[in-house]
């Protein structure tokens, strides 16, 4: 397995991936595989060499305090049933920054199945020293409460259990991204620190320093100070008076204390904290200059696994489960893509009805996201750079590899669901267009106008000065007039529909209308089909399909995005996909799955 390992004391730089043998859980102790790492402002300054007269850590060391994932494995004297299931941990010791490890089974608490692995793992650490600070304070409506640093990983959620209190609570941060993210936790009001003025009940100092300093000038006459944080380098400079000063020893605690508070910050929805920077675990350096830089909004977490949507069998949408996987690593020119969305199309679940099955299968052919790794032999591309393209499976994820060649930049203009509901539409349109040489002032009439493929297609053949007639459902007759489309309704009698001679047939429906696609034409050359193979082949028409894969350009293509599923919702998607009867494409958003 591979560990982080701080090198010797020093900048971000000093971490390093190193292999290291895989831990065995003790007596007492559970073995975690780690899904997710909370990365605290503690391991950078550590990392730094700070605090050595009170840390033990000598370089070589694993930081890292807190996990989440799920138990491989228990020690003696630890109930069996903690074997497999999902779980945070406190790690006192550090060695967090790891692919497993081990944890006494008095700091690990389990996850509902509803929290994502990752929020669990940025909150076990910071929520249970909100819980403790805020339960102490005992706010009562209308106190007047100030935080500073606000917009940090501690901040963000004692800013929301205060205001949940009923507290009027003014948030301090040095950043307006920081400032925004703790009205969004509740506060009442959000100002830099030099702007710190007014009288308050309670202090939450989470700066420390001067700032602290200052914050304790303005605490009134029996009210409370609370002094935890040191980021600045040093707690709070303050001079003692008629404030009731509370140290570090709020949030410090025995197991015992820990698990309850835990336990409590895994149950409770209200809490919660903003994940500002989510990237892999051999990417932790970038997480650590974040902090240095002081930049960073909320918390950030190293991620170790990945979610996917797969199936073991063929079947029906049930047979469909998101599985936690390893990140999957790109190699020789490929790229891996943090999905943003990903579009369902018809192949998918033909695939997942009768297609080959040998173990887990990936589903999903379209994405679009943000590169999150670079293979090797690939140029061109940047870390963080939004894309879309198609891939060969597997989309529908939190993180799937493509193929480098085969994506495109997204345009700003593009949200991240309207460009997944465009690759497998646009390539295959431009495809068929293409295979029947539509000219200018040609007619096209394209069965199932209101789908992807049609849609796009209808538009491509408008740009080049084709007509465009397309059968839909009548609900959908006012968007394809706007769209510069002649619309008639499916079903028996639609010769007589037509409102002229027809030069050439696109089929997206494969609903049997290929006889009479090659009665209006003419000729079976004049008709191709991405829908009916088996029709096809009786009547000479083409069956065009299986495009390669490459990079798609927009163009001014836009496919309406008909329905939005999350990630856990596959199944679902799948079955809204398969009724049919919608404008557009049906596409599956990760945005609630994996944070951004």
């Amino acid at each position: 397995m591979n560990v982080i390992e701080v090198t010797k004391f020093g900048g971000p730089e000093v971490l390093e991936v190193r292999p290291a043998p895989e831990p065995v859980a003790g007596p007492g102790q559970v073995l975690i595989g780690v899904s997710a790492v909370d990365v605290m402002s503690l391991d950078a300054q550590l990392r730094a060499g700070w605090g050595r007269e009170w840390f033990p850590n000598k370089p070589p060391f694993v930081p890292g305090t807190g996990v989440a994932g799920r138990v491989l494995s228990v020690g003696d004297g630890v109930d069996a049933g903690w074997a497999g299931r999902r779980v945070a941990a406190f790690l006192p010791g550090g060695g967090g920054y790891a692919e497993q490890v081990v944890a006494g089974v008095e700091t690990v608490v389990g996850v509902p199945d509803e929290v994502p692995l990752w929020r669990a793992a940025s909150l076990i650490q910071v929520g249970p020293a909100a819980l403790s600070l805020v339960d102490a304070a005992e706010l009562k409506p209308g106190a007047r409460v100030l935080v500073t640093g606000a917009g940090g990983a501690l901040g963000l959620p004692i800013v929301r259990l205060a205001s949940a209190a009923g507290a009027h609570v003014t948030a301090a941060a040095h950043s307006a991204a920081k400032r925004e993210a703790a009205l969004g936790m509740g506060a009442a009001e959000a100002v830099d620190y030099t702007e710190l003025s007014g009288r308050f009940d309670v202090v939450f100092d989470g700066v420390g320093g001067e700032v602290g300093g200052a914050a304790y000038e303005l605490v009134e006459p029996g009210g409370t100070f609370f002094a935890y944080g040191v980021p600045s380098g040093s707690a709070a400079l303050i001079k003692p008076g008629s404030a009731r000063v509370v140290g570090m020893e709020q949030v410090q605690f025995a197991p015992d204390e820990f698990r309850r508070l835990a336990q409590r910050v895994m149950e409770d929805g209200r809490l919660a904290t903003v994940v500002g920077l989510a990237v892999p675990l051999e990417r932790a350096s970038e997480t650590h200059a974040a902090l240095d830089r002081r930049e960073l909004v909320g918390k950030a977490v190293l991620l170790v696994t990945a979610q996917a949507a797969r199936y073991r069998a063929n079947g029906g949408p049930e047979v469909l489960t998101l599985d936690e996987i390893a990140l999957p690593q790109p190699g020789p020119g490929q790229v891996r893509v943090a999905v943003r969305a990903a579009g369902v199309n018809p192949l998918d679940w033909k695939l997942r009805r009768g297609g080959p099955v040998d173990g887990p299968r990936g589903t999903g052919l379209e994405l679009a996201g943000t590169i999150d790794a670079i293979g090797p032999e690939v140029t061109g591309w940047r870390l963080g750079q939004p894309v879309f393209g198609q891939v060969e499976s597997g989309a529908v994820a939190t993180h799937a590899i493509a193929e480098a060649a085969a994506l495109t930049p997204k345009p700003d203009e593009l949200t991240y669901e309207e460009a997944a509901a465009l690759p497998v539409a646009l390539e295959t349109a431009q495809r068929t267009l293409r295979e029947l040489d539509l000219q200018p002032g040609q007619t096209l009439l394209i069965h199932a106008v209101a789908g992807g493929v049609g849609l796009a297609a209808a538009q491509l053949a408008i740009a080049r000065g084709a007509q465009v007639v397309g059968t839909a459902g009548e609900h959908h007759h006012p968007y394809l007039r706007d769209l510069g489309v002649h619309p008639v309704t499916y079903g028996e009698g639609l010769e007589e529909r037509l409102p002229g001679s027809v030069d050439r047939v696109l089929d997206a429906s494969g609903r049997g209308e290929l006889e009479l696609s090659v009665k209006l034409t003419g000729d079976p050359d004049k008709v191709i089909t991405i829908a009916d193979p088996v029709n096809a082949a009786k009547l000479g028409v083409r069956f065009s399909t299986g495009g390669t894969r490459g990079p798609v350009p927009a163009h001014e293509v836009r496919i309406p995005v008909a329905e939005v599923f999350p990630l856990e919702r596959i199944a679902d998607a799948h079955r809204r996909s398969e009724d049919g009867h919608f404008l557009g494409k049906i596409v599956v958003n990760t945005e609630a799955t994996l944070p951004r």
